[in-house]
């Protein structure tokens, strides 16, 4: 199986693509895809740049061009949830796009306003967690909101939690899951908190994007090696 491994900011998939051997590189539709292999395991590895349009046009990429198995999508977020802080991490049980009509979703394709995260993949993400030596963090199996914004507004913020209870939210990761429930390919969204997505959220992401961004990737990494796929 090749895994397709998307992250939205070069801070995603820096780590990721330190340890890619064999690299051959290819820009489609500009932006720049990353074939190799990482912990043995073939996988195609792209930067899709921040939003769901560019987030989308990268998965389907990776399903059409590249024939990738799974997508996995790699990186920070916004808290919304009382049980986890920054740093912790978030595992996609399922995921919504808050800046769009679910009624609309639900009448057309799609024809569903909810993205489940893979059991398979879940799994194996709770494995590489509960193997990982001396973890820092905690972590939790919640729902992931995405729209085209960033939320650092408290009103903005508690809205969002009020019509779509989630326990963080991003910009990309249901976009991506899209493709994956059209194409009918597994995938799972993996998000470490960089902030709480309220009024100091942009001060808490430029001090934690970086090491939020690693806690992701370490876990993906965790999860090749424990693969047998």
């Amino acid at each position: 199986m090749v895994w397709g491994i998307i992250g939205a900011m070069p801070s995603e998939i820096a780590l990721l693509k330190a340890q890619m051997s064999g690299i051959k590189q290819e820009t489609v539709s500009g932006l720049t895809y990353y074939s190799g292999k990482i912990r043995g395991k073939e996988v195609v590895l792209c930067c899709s740049e921040i939003g769901k349009v560019n987030a989308a046009m990268c998965a389907q990429t990776m399903v059409l061009r590249y024939g990738v198995g799974c997508l996995i999508n790699t990186g920070v977020a916004g808290c919304t949830c009382d049980d986890l802080d920054v740093l912790d991490i978030v595992l996609s049980r399922d995921l919504v796009f808050h800046d769009y009509d679910w009624a609309l979703q639900e009448k057309y394709h799609p024809h569903t306003s909810k993205f489940p995260g893979d059991p398979g993949l879940i799994a194996l993400a709770q494995l590489a967690l509960e193997q990982m030596p001396q973890r820092m963090f905690r972590y939790k199996l919640g729902r992931i909101a995405t729209g085209d914004v960033f939320v650092e507004q408290e009103a903005l913020r508690e809205d969002i939690i009020r019509r779509t209870h989630p326990d963080c939210v991003e910009m990309e990761g249901a976009a991506i899951a899209l493709v994956a429930y059209s194409n009918q390919i597994p995938c799972l969204v993996i998000r470490s908190m960089s902030d709480n997505a309220n009024g100091d959220a942009g001060m808490s992401f430029d001090t934690f994007e970086a090491a939020a961004a690693d806690h992701s990737a370490k876990l993906l990494l965790a999860m090749l090696e424990q693969s047998d796929a």
